[in-house]
């Protein structure tokens, strides 16, 4: 008889709350995620959804709540656990005067990792590999989705978090962000996924949530 599985909890949120302008857009939310699931989340526009993994990703600061990462302190200034996150926003985390190497290199430098030796086999699979040594300014959003994606590849993590992440992508990038999500999940990595697209990850998602009237609720 096959033993059951043992779940690694790899992040907690806990009674978060957060405010803009006396507005409260979350209240009193609780998120479990355990090694190698990934969370589908959804809800209508404004609802919190983006926030929500901004203060995981530790760009925005909750008035109230527990965020933590392998039980260590997400919400702390010198937690070395943020480097096992990874955030994939709407707006492209990029310096536009950089070329598209040199982005990646600042990027993974960041981390304490470097550029890894089969790059360019990389960028031809993401189809940028003629844009490796242009600058970044005059890309279009498709082009910065693929970016991003070329980010989650050629970096280390342990959990991604991705805002609307099929927006823009060709069919071919689809597809390629797919392949590329199941590896990801077979090696064990956690995703929090918001996307308004349910079939798409109708089948790969192990959790679905929705967040409403400040909370969220699982579906």
């Amino acid at each position: 008889m096959e033993r059951p599985k043992i779940k690694i909890k790899m992040l907690r949120v806990k009674n978060l709350q957060k405010s803009f302008n006396f507005n409260t857009v979350l209240s009193d939310l609780n998120l479990k995620v355990n090694k190698g699931e990934i969370i589908h989340i959804s809800g209508s526009n404004g609802a919190g959804k983006t926030t929500l993994l901004k203060i995981i990703a530790g760009i925005q600061s909750p008035e109230i709540g527990e965020v933590s990462i392998f039980k260590k302190d997400l919400l702390s200034r010198d937690c070395q656990e943020k480097k096992q996150i990874i955030y994939w926003g709407h707006q492209p985390m990029i310096y536009p005067h950089l070329t598209v190497y040199e982005n990646i290199n600042f990027f993974l430098k960041m981390r304490s990792q470097t550029i890894p030796e089969d790059f360019d086999l990389i960028l031809e699979k993401v189809n940028m590999l003629k844009l490796k040594h242009s600058q970044c300014q005059n890309f279009s959003q498709g082009i910065f989705q693929r970016f991003n994606l070329l980010r989650l590849i050629v970096s280390d993590w342990s959990l991604a978090l991705m805002d609307e992440p099929f927006s823009a992508l060709d069919i071919e990038a689809k597809e390629l962000l797919l392949q590329n999500i199941r590896a990801w999940k077979n090696k064990g990595k956690s995703m929090i996924i918001v996307s308004h697209n349910k079939n798409t990850l109708h089948n790969l998602s192990t959790h679905k949530y929705e967040i409403k009237n400040r909370g969220i609720v699982q579906i």
